[in-house]
């Protein structure tokens, strides 16, 4: 008899990961206890229900899917996303999404908030994202999500020290694994070479990477 294998779920840090990365082709890294994407890929269907969606730069593989995505939401009755995208492509993500407004005659309810490099957005209570620079062929940044747990009172929050905790999630690209591409090779592209980050790796003793696609 012939039994089905089941999926081996990815955990970090106690946060469940799902999503897919296909260089060139399609990103879309999904944090569901979080309700947070980075990037939106083709719109993969678990996508649809993220609240949050971190857009890293204009490449098509990491934003193609946004129109869907918001139409999807609204299709569902789901509330209308935040989407968080770098400030250099804010307006022109502003038109694409009024370009399909005026083509399907619907509303895709959205939020766009544009990110310079260091400033932070609170997506809700308890979670902040902060944008900080990547590098990359065209404009691009990544995103830290802070998870902040009050463990005061409410009337006593805000006093420094060590009454909030921080919990960091970044993510980076890693695309050429071994020497048929040098370092400089990557470079050229905008990606990193899987020798620079094993070199981070041993100064982030306390962190986890995660690779997206190789």
């Amino acid at each position: 008899m012939e039994t089905s294998k089941k999926k081996e779920n990815l955990e970090i840090e106690g946060y469940p990961i799902e999503g897919l990365s296909i260089s060139g082709h399609e990103t879309c890294i999904i944090f569901p206890s979080l309700k947070i994407a980075f990037d939106i890929g083709k719109c993969p269907q678990r996508a649809i229900f993220q609240e949050f969606l971190f857009i890293s730069h204009g490449h098509m593989d990491h934003i193609g899917g946004l129109p869907m995505y918001v139409a999807t939401r609204g299709l569902y009755s789901l509330k209308p996303p935040t989407i968080i995208v770098p400030m250099e492509i804010k307006e022109s993500v502003e038109k694409l999404l009024q370009v399909h407004r005026d083509m399907d005659q619907s509303e895709l309810k959205c939020n766009i908030i544009g990110l310079n490099i260091g400033e932070e957005y609170q997506l809700r209570k308890d979670l902040v994202v902060k944008a900080f620079r990547t590098y990359h062929v065209i404009p691009s940044q990544g995103y830290i999500v802070y998870c902040v747990k009050h463990k005061l009172k409410q009337e006593y929050v805000g006093l420094p020290g060590n009454e909030i905790k921080k919990l960091k999630l970044s993510g980076v690209e890693s695309t050429y694994v071994d020497n048929t591409m040098t370092v400089q090779n990557a470079r050229d592209y905008g990606h990193i070479h899987l020798s620079e980050v094993n070199y981070l790796q041993k100064l982030m003793k306390h962190f986890h990477i995660l690779y997206c696609h190789l």
